[in-house]
């Protein structure tokens, strides 16, 4: 019952208590059902109980049963299961990782023509995207060597692109192999990797401040901007007053129904209207829960440095990409988000830093994500963090 009437399954009956108590409050937007999802009983019970065994729990088992088929090294029996989740769910995320793990472990068995294909066919597959995408992507172009491919596919010279690295040395607290990362900071405190850059950068790294929030910061500026977007009047998104987001925020369909609200949105942001958007909605609506908004570790003076530093153009190129494909790249963002201001008419700049202590490596989401934002003019880079020789 529960999950039928909040349609997720993070709430419970204990929602009507906190706003009754005032703890919680939840967006001002318009229920307009077009439809019921269920008529009647009838309706229901074959519908779900169908749909969830025979394709949310049928894949879930068959995709762990390949996890130890590979950790058993019995790739035929694993290959065998790939292809069937492949073959029999269409319209699933995980499909990315099927066809890279399928064509994986066609190489492990020889069968190095196949593995390519099934690589090439996973990097056009449309359910397939962000890093899951850029790693089949970048595949295809380890495997197609003449004579096996004669043709450089058409994204080869985007996906080789070089991301630009800086290279810090921390005093470790130990030098044990497989030990966590910790280190002794500027001010001689322990602390991890991203703490460590965090206190390079503001020192001799060029006076930045800054914050290691990953994704955090970017889906509060998010949700700030484009408020007015998420909790728009569209039908059957929006099912009972406890909703942080509409259902169909993290589908194709979120900005599909909005184009022209969302383009709106964007140009004023493009035009430098984001500070001023940011001020308004954080006055209007400051402490309603929002998917993503976090009203307690950022404060509006931070976010006004950030979206004045960022840049118009920057900023809704990256907030359309949100957009798009929420789902698909809400995560996977750099550690750190870094401003500082240039003189004193408030003219500013931006950097994003992923961090990596020692022997630790970029995932394919990361790099995806890094790509991406060099695309939209941003000053990205990576930062590795080595052990001093003490």
């Amino acid at each position: 019952m529960q999950r039928l009437f909040f349609l997720n399954g993070d709430q419970d009956l204990f929602s009507f208590l906190l706003v009754e108590f005032g703890v919680v409050k939840f967006p001002d937007y318009v229920c307009s059902i077009s439809h019921c999802i269920f008529q009647e009983r009838s309706d229901l019970l074959p519908s779900f109980f169908s749909r969830f065994s025979a394709s949310w729990v049928y894949s879930k088992i068959l995709t762990l049963g390949v996890s130890v088929y590979e950790r058993d090294r019995r790739y035929e029996d694993a290959i065998r299961i790939l292809k069937i989740l492949l073959s029999k769910v269409a319209c699933d995320r995980r499909r990315g990782y099927w066809a890279l793990r399928l064509s994986i472990d066609l190489e492990h068995v020889g069968r190095a023509n196949e593995s390519l294909s099934t690589a090439e066919g996973g990097a056009i597959d449309p359910w397939v995207r962000a890093g899951s995408k850029f790693a089949l992507q970048r595949r295809v172009l380890r495997l197609s060597k003449p004579p096996r491919r004669w043709k450089v596919p058409s994204y080869a010279d985007y996906v080789k692109r070089n991301i630009r690295e800086a290279s810090i040395e921390g005093r470790p607290l130990n030098c044990e192999t497989g030990a966590k990362n910790v280190f002794y900071g500027y001010d001689g405190e322990l602390c991890g990797v991203e703490q460590l850059a965090l206190q390079y950068y503001a020192d001799e790294g060029g006076g930045w401040q800054g914050t290691h929030s990953e994704g955090g910061i970017w889906m509060t500026i998010f949700g700030l901007l484009m408020w007015d977007v998420m909790f728009s009047d569209i039908q059957d998104v929006f099912q009972s007053k406890f909703q942080t987001a509409p259902l169909d925020l993290e589908t194709d369909d979120f900005y599909k129904s909005r184009k022209d609200l969302a383009e709106s949105q964007l140009k004023k942001i493009q035009d430098g209207m984001a500070e001023e958007m940011l001020i308004s909605s954080w006055e209007l609506h400051q402490g309603t829960s929002c998917q993503g908004v976090n009203w307690a570790r950022y404060s509006l003076t931070d976010l006004r440095a950030v979206v004045a530093c960022i840049g118009g153009h920057r900023l809704a190129s990256l907030l359309r990409h949100l957009a798009v494909d929420y789902r698909s790249w809400s995560s996977g963002m750099p550690d750190l988000l870094l401003w500082r201001f240039l003189d004193e008419r408030g003219g500013g700049e931006a950097k994003l830093v992923e961090v990596k202590g020692p022997r630790d490596q970029l995932s394919e989401q990361q790099r995806a994500w890094i790509l991406v934002l060099m695309d939209f003019g941003f000053d990205v880079e990576v930062c590795k963090i080595e052990r001093a020789n003490l």
